[in-house]
């Protein structure tokens, strides 16, 4: 055989010529997965900034919300305990009717309006209750970075809902509570009306719940399925 050619190369030469590229195509890598990952924190960074920010405007916005709530709450509070005042004066006043006949009427016209409003106040109660479990839901799922914007939405809207039906509940209170005799002329048509808008809010509070619920079962399902995406991307990888 001839001597070697410029062109031609020794398996020894083609397979460190070879090496070199691998080395070399190996550093390009390394090089970009640096930069790559470099990158990455500093976007995270920059996320969790953004997100700190964001969370400290919620924080302000719930401790006014809540201020503000609880104002509220207090009010309808009072009034509705204005309103079994009244009721109990009523009590007392069916007790001077001399009439036993006027009297056993009366007594059964308060003993149902009482337990109307008692009806209310159990289901507000009732739902008050699940609005609790939601919100400790809440807490619990943001704690594990779960997205709980939405659900939160939906919560403010129930509360305003039962807040708007304790209104309607305590303006019916005021007229069942004025006196032991038949509702007024006046009075009358309103009853019916309050007595629909607040099992519609109650409704509407239910529904909203019911939205914030399945909400923060979406949110759980997408963070689930992101980790599981980012997992088999780094086993892959």
């Amino acid at each position: 055989g001839g001597a070697n050619t410029g062109a031609t190369l020794t398996p020894a030469q083609k397979r460190a010529k070879l090496n070199a590229n691998m080395e070399e195509r190996l550093k390009a890598q390394a090089d970009l997965k640096m930069k790559r990952e470099a990158a990455e924190t500093e976007i995270k960074a920059k996320r969790e900034e953004l997100k700190n920010q964001i969370k400290e405007k919620r924080t302000d916005l719930k401790i006014q919300i809540e201020a503000k709530r609880a104002e509220i709450q207090t009010e309808i509070k009072a009034n509705r305990e204005e309103a079994k005042q009244k009721m109990e004066g009523l009590k007392t006043e069916i007790k001077t009717e001399r009439d036993r006949v006027k009297a056993k009427i009366k007594e059964t016209r308060i003993t149902a309006r009482e337990n109307a409003l008692k009806r209310f106040d159990a289901t507000i109660e009732k739902i008050s209750g699940l609005k609790d479990r939601v919100n400790a839901q809440i807490t619990k799922l943001e704690a594990k970075g779960v997205e709980v914007t939405e659900a939160e939405n939906f919560v403010a809207e129930a509360e305003t809902k039962l807040s708007d039906a304790k209104i309607k509940i305590a303006e019916a209170n005021g007229i069942l509570s004025i006196s032991v005799d038949e509702i007024s002329k006046e009075d009358k048509p309103k009853l019916p009306t309050i007595t629909k808008e607040i099992q519609s809010l109650i409704r509407e509070a239910h529904a909203a719940l019911n939205n914030a619920i399945k909400s923060l079962k979406d949110s759980t399902k997408i963070k689930r399925e992101a980790e599981k995406s980012a997992e088999e991307a780094e086993t892959g990888n």
